[in-house]
């Protein structure tokens, strides 16, 4: 339905599955960085998350939108459950004063839900703590800041946040590593190395290949974990190295002090490290270009402990994993991001999966926030929840069960396979809630033309024996035996119909006033008619028609990549039927001006007669940019008999983006008059 423009609350995704949490927090990419147990058990996992500062996907030139990051924490219970008593539910998104990404830094969360950002200067590490509103924290170091000295050179950096509000600075040079201590106030740890300072010497490496990764024993020795390349070649071997207080191999761990692990064990540049209270070892790593992830566990003396997974390791599928902790029950938490969300799982004590954490029921579950979202399926079998706001809930493959919950939702199924049934299978979708004063179900892209007996491209409506479920069904399988089949709780016969049941484009008409209208995420046709228009797509495929009138026409909001999963589901068209529709006189304009336009998008003058670029005459349109407005018109430089000439403006400029591609033109061959409209194949008004 069309509506009044509105803000999009802030909004967030998260997937579960047994032992596994996946959060997305706005649609764009989570970097986590770290994770921290709190005395209570909830789990803080942070880092950052980008956000669309200026422009918009899909715009003209090659820097035509760009992101920046904020800091970010998320808080989860101990069953891996979003803290919805947390900040905003559960989450804290803290403004970044400096764009993250254009320094070399690393982020670590306090168990106070406090953010460090340790930076990489020249000649030391300056660290920052800031508080939920952005601003740093004075109580820490000198308003906020200190600077750990470091004395030599060096390439990578390690933060590591402790339980007790501690944490430690740490950086890896060509031969020796600098592990620093820092107390909750900022100052340095008094009675660790010297002042606080713990300088071990590791094996050279003339290209520093890796980062380096430490953790500080109770006794006050730590751990380091760095990959190196004696000889600079071939692959680094990750080598962990466990120090005595006081800065020396510890000789009764591994070979003199030091455990080698290789590629071919799971552990690439980039691995981490981490302490049981038991002294015991956990090492977390990954290759580059290999799916899996390795844990393993040693021994104090760093042999592998066998009561661990399978010979001390455990592997599982992740993208780039990024942090451990370790509960006090023992049980371990592994932080990473994967598809460009913030990812944990947790592990029991001897290695398998905790299914006590994450999906509480074994099925895989996919839940929205506040706010509107698309919240897409994969091929499995999902359980998806809206919650609150209007969303769009699109199970794909797999046997799902969809719940709306408040709000106007629409229920979307773009292919055969995501609800069917065969002779054999059934894999058909079920909707739990579904609201009939509100809630859609979008059979657009299915090719069904209405309600019937379930034949000749309509659906039948069907209860089952009991009058506790209905099915909307077809008789008629495609050459796989798929017949479409979806099921809803209750009983629905004689009740459903067009308004419910969306089978083709809705039609949305504004007045021969001025309007304001917002389309919704169905795919829509939307006519201005007469007035200066105003006119937002939403998402979906829509075809925009203002009409008569300066109308100012935008296929969507762009800036909420929540809404721009799949680019071709809203590529929009903008079409015009006559040469009224936009356009200019000696002393007045009366230009439509396309905001928004992305090149998924395309404007269609097929019915003008229009067949190509070119000089603006016949029946070509001319491509020129006005600097000064910024912004790119199509134009016919001849006037016809009232002295209109035929105009469109576009946002930004587009001269070397803009291309036949994006037209939708008439045919050479055909002789087109322009200002006539011929008539509309219906088959065209959605391609």
């Amino acid at each position: 339905m069309a509506t009044a423009d509105s803000t999009t609350e802030s909004t967030h995704t998260v997937r579960t599955g047994p032992g596994t949490v996946q959060v997305d927090l706005n649609g764009l990419f989570d970097d986590n960085q770290s994770i921290i147990i709190q005395p209570d058990g909830k789990i803080l996992i942070g880092g950052y998350t980008e956000y669309l500062a200026w422009g918009y996907p899909g715009a003209p030139g090659e820097e035509s939108y760009g992101y920046e990051q904020n800091h970010c924490v998320v808080r989860l219970n101990a069953d891996g459950s979003l803290d919805t008593g947390f900040h905003d539910a559960g989450i804290d998104i803290v403004p970044a004063a400096i764009a993250p990404a254009s320094r070399y830094e690393l982020t670590a969360v306090q168990s106070d839900g406090k953010v460090l950002v340790a930076v990489a200067l020249n000649t030391g590490i300056q660290v920052e703590r800031y508080n939920s509103d952005g601003t740093r924290d004075a109580t820490f170091g000198q308003g906020g800041v200190m600077t750990v000295g470091i004395s030599h050179d060096f390439k990578d950096i390690d933060l590591t946040a402790n339980t007790d509000g501690t944490f430690q600075v740490s950086a890896r040079g060509f031969d020796q590593a600098t592990v620093t201590r820092v107390g909750d106030d900022g100052t340095f740890v008094d009675g660790f190395g010297d002042k606080g300072v713990l300088t071990v010497n590791i094996p050279a490496d003339p290209y520093y290949n890796g980062g380096i990764s430490t953790a500080v024993q109770a006794d006050g020795g730590v751990v380091v974990a760095a990959a190196y390349n004696a000889a600079g070649m071939g692959e680094p071997t990750y080598a962990l190295q466990r120090f005595t207080p006081d800065g020396q191999r510890d000789s009764h761990f591994g070979d003199n002090g030091v455990l080698y692990l290789s590629p071919a064990m799971g552990f690439g540049e980039d691995s981490v490290v981490t302490l049981q209270a038991d002294g015991k070892i956990i090492v977390m790593g990954y290759v580059a270009g290999d799916p899996w992830a390795t844990v393993a566990r040693l021994n104090a003396d760093g042999s592998f402990d066998t009561g661990f997974g399978a010979h001390g390791k455990v592997t599982f599928e992740a993208d780039t994993p990024v942090a451990l902790a370790v509960q006090a029950d023992g049980k371990i938490v592994a932080a990473g991001t994967s598809s460009g969300d913030f990812s944990v799982i947790r592990l029991n004590a001897d290695g398998s999966v905790d299914t006590g954490f994450g999906s509480q029921d074994g099925n895989l579950h996919v839940e929205g926030g506040a706010g509107e979202e698309i919240l897409q399926g994969s091929d499995a079998a999902e359980i998806i929840h809206g919650l609150a706001g209007d969303d769009v809930l699109q199970g794909n493959g797999g046997r799902d069960l969809l719940q709306g919950g408040a709000g106007a939702d629409i229920f979307r199924f773009t292919e055969l396979s995501d609800s069917f049934r065969t002779d054999t299978q059934n894999s058909s979708d079920r909707i739990l809630d579904f609201d009939a004063f509100q809630d859609r179900i979008d059979l657009i892209g299915l090719g069904f033309i209405g309600i019937g007996n379930g034949h000749d491209a309509t659906l039948a409506v069907v209860a089952s024996a009991d009058g506790t479920r209905t099915y909307l069904k077809s008789f008629d399988a495609d050459a796989a035996g798929q017949r479409f089949e979806l099921a809803l709780d209750g009983n629905w016969v004689g009740q459903l119909n067009g308004t419910h049941l969306v089978f083709t484009a809705p039609t949305v008409e504004g007045s021969a006033t001025q309007d304001t209208i917002t389309g919704s995420a169905l795919s829509e046709i939307i006519y201005g008619l007469d007035g200066n228009d105003r006119i937002n797509g939403g998402a979906g495929a829509d075809v925009i028609i203002g009409g008569r009138g300066a109308d100012r026409l935008n296929g969507g909001d762009r800036t909420d990549l929540s809404l721009w999963t799949d680019h071709q589901q809203n590529a929009d068209i903008f079409r015009y039927t006559s040469t009224e529709d936009s356009y200019r006189t000696d002393s007045q304009s009366f230009t439509d001006l396309i905001e928004g336009f992305t090149v998924d998008d395309r404007i269609d003058v097929s019915a003008l007669g229009y067949t190509g670029f070119g000089e603006g005459t016949g029946t070509t349109l001319k491509v020129v940019y006005n600097q000064a407005s910024d912004r790119t018109y199509l134009k016919d430089v001849e006037a016809d008999a009232q002295g209109h000439w035929f105009q469109i403006g576009l946002a930004g400029d587009w001269r070397e983006s803009l291309d036949e591609d994006h037209m939708i033109f008439a045919p050479d061959a055909g002789v087109g008059m322009v200002g006539v409209a011929p008539e509309v194949d219906p088959g065209h008004l959605l391609t």
